[in-house]
């Protein structure tokens, strides 16, 4: 069979290999042209055809692609069948390992963290790959060993080892094989690949035939897909009015009800949907009551993920994170007005870093920054530091990195 695999930033080199070794001819295309030149010989060693830029047009029995890379590559190809890189997954995955996939558009990494804390303080050893970073999960943390894509062709690429729990953050799909398999929220069905394509048809292949884990009020899209699904509860009331820099009082029903505090140095309020949702997993796993609240209430949050600091006077929320745009904008700001922090407040966001692949839609962040009455600036994305105004009261810095 003549396959034709398109985009090496997403796992391209990961699947080339796995088809070679089945017999198969194969070619390989470094569409976005950033694959470094050892990666590229490593693959004509094995015999496989590498090019640079678009693919020779011709012929192939078979495509596959990530969800979200355009059609425009394709130019002068046809084929016979198309895979998108989530099915060429499916096919390849035989690792027997418990694992949780996550996929959704907001949300992924504070879920991913909050389940691999809980499931650490439960005594599981437990492994996270997520846009942050990958490696063992610990009581006290995450031990990041690895800057990896969580593109779902790096699913193939989990390190060995006898984990009881492997929790992976996953960008658009997943293997479809997973023990169990969670979509954060589809909150606005983005376009993909120029926009010929929608979010959930390359999320949707998470679902697999075992634990799938999806919002209630979003059962009816993916029902339709034929797998069962566990919807998500509300268990956790915020107790009190949220206050920076301060613990944040939860009553939380998990077995019954219980007081919880979460720690002041995250907002925490943008951790409770995340909460709900690993809670659905405990559920799933029998994980008892007592490894739960322990687990929430030592807590830290996630570095750079809502995390708050006071310095000179100047109260600080950093979000260092590959989803930045106008929906996180949003949801940061309207957060903070609860707490009634806007007043003096400063929005300062640095543009596309590290390997992140969509842009920033400045018109859409202007407008939601606007609604809010703050102030904004929007730095070169080149390392300099920007003034910041006399009488600014608080700072949110967004930089758009992680990887994805």
């Amino acid at each position: 069979m003549k396959v034709l695999l398109l985009d090496m930033t997403h796992g391209g080199q990961i699947l080339a290999p796995l088809f070679k070794a089945q017999g198969h001819e194969v070619a390989v295309a470094d569409v976005y042209r950033i694959a470094p030149e050892s990666m590229l010989e490593s693959l004509r060693s094995l015999g496989v055809d590498v090019y640079v830029g678009n693919p020779a047009p011709g012929h192939y029995d078979l495509v596959s692609m990530p969800c979200h890379c355009p059609d425009i590559f394709l130019e002068g190809c046809t084929y016979d069948q198309r895979i998108w890189y989530s099915q060429a997954v499916n096919r390849f995955m035989d690792d027997k390992r418990f694992r949780i996939e996550v996929t959704g558009v907001k949300g992924k990494t504070t879920t991913c963290y909050l389940i691999s804390h809980i499931l650490a303080n439960s005594g599981r050893k437990v492994y996270l790959r997520s846009s942050r970073g990958s490696g063992p999960y610990k009581p006290e943390g995450h031990d990041v060993k690895e800057l990896k894509s969580i593109a779902p062709p790096y699913l193939l690429d989990l390190p060995e080892g006898d984990y009881d729990v492997m929790v992976c953050e996953v960008s658009l799909g997943g293997s479809a094989k997973a023990d169990i398999a969670c979509i954060t929220n589809l909150l606005e069905d983005y376009g993909i690949a120029k926009k010929t394509r929608r979010a959930e048809e390359a999320k949707k292949d998470i679902l697999t035939d075992k634990v799938n884990i999806v919002l209630e009020s979003e059962k009816d899209i993916w029902a339709k897909y034929g797998k069962p699904l566990t919807t998500v509860k509300s268990r956790v009331t915020v107790k009190e009015s949220p206050k920076f820099g301060e613990p944040l009082k939860l009553v939380v029903d998990y077995n019954g009800k219980h007081d919880v505090e979460l720690d002041g140095s995250y907002l925490g309020l943008q951790y409770v949907e995340a909460i709900d949702m690993a809670l659905s997993v405990c559920d799933a796993m029998n994980i008892d009551s007592e490894s739960v609240f322990r687990a929430l209430s030592t807590f830290k949050g996630i570095p750079g993920r809502g995390e708050v600091t006071v310095r000179d006077g100047i109260r600080y929320v950093i979000e260092r994170n590959p989803g930045i745009s106008h929906m996180s904008v949003n949801r940061t700001l309207k957060t903070l007005d609860a707490m009634g922090c806007l007043d003096g407040a400063l929005v300062v966001i640095d543009p596309v870093s590290k390997k992140v692949c969509d842009k920033l839609d400045r018109d859409l962040i202007e407008g939601v920054v606007d609604s809010y009455g703050v102030g904004l600036i929007v730095t070169p994305g080149d390392g300099t530091e920007p003034e910041i105004p006399a009488g600014t009261k608080l700072v949110i810095r967004m930089t758009k990195e992680g990887y994805q």
